[in-house]
């Protein structure tokens, strides 16, 4: 079962459709979400959301709870409320994107971007941005694997020892032209890490 940690966007619905083809998913606002919620989950996704990540203190406390216990996928708002958590800094950036695609680079033969070839075109919808001078300050284990070459914006990331992975861009979005891959390979990704530690205990 995936768990999609609702933020009260209007993707969020867009977000469980491509999800559901992957395996069950619930959708529960933040305030909702138990701690068994969690547990009985495969895959923990922070959906986007309107505002910033310190509007949020209910998903902080939900993803320092599910880190390392389970896979965890953050989702615009979502990719920038982990990376916050793990020290780096969000900014306001220049030009405000929304419905806007545009072209990143990826990190190829990474868990995210296995079997797809860059540069990938994907959807932004996003205000704000991980400030890339902070991410020094971020986990060592953690790594950036995509990022947009014109303004130097981190746009996704990975974290193999933990299963923690992050897009800044819209994989449901019909403007994302690999987004069904990109989540079947997180999801591929975050099965086998569930296989793993049920074999291990």
């Amino acid at each position: 079962m995936i768990l999609i940690i609702d933020h009260q966007d209007s993707f969020t619905r867009n977000l469980e459709h491509l999800l559901s083809d992957f395996d069950k998913v619930i959708v529960k606002d933040r305030k909702k979400v138990s701690h068994n919620d969690i547990n009985d989950a495969c895959l923990i996704v922070l959906s986007p959301g309107p505002g910033k990540p310190n509007d949020y203190p209910e998903t902080k406390d939900l993803f320092h709870y599910a880190i390392g216990k389970k896979p965890v996928l953050g989702v615009c708002l979502g990719f920038q409320l982990i990376l916050q958590e793990e020290g780096g800094e969000i900014i306001r950036q220049d030009q405000v994107l929304h419905g806007v695609e545009t072209e990143i680079e990826i990190s190829p033969g990474t868990l995210t971007y296995k079997q797809i070839k860059g540069p990938l075109r994907v959807a932004r919808y996003h205000s704000l941005q991980v400030s890339s001078s902070s991410l020094n300050a971020i986990s060592k284990t953690l790594r950036i694997t995509a990022r947009d070459p014109l303004r130097n914006v981190p746009m996704s990331f990975e974290d193999s020892n933990r299963i923690l992975f992050g897009l800044q861009y819209h994989p449901e979005s019909f403007l994302t032209n690999s987004g069904k891959q990109i989540i079947q390979n997180i999801h591929h990704a975050s099965m086998d890490r569930i296989g793993k530690t049920d074999r291990a205990s």
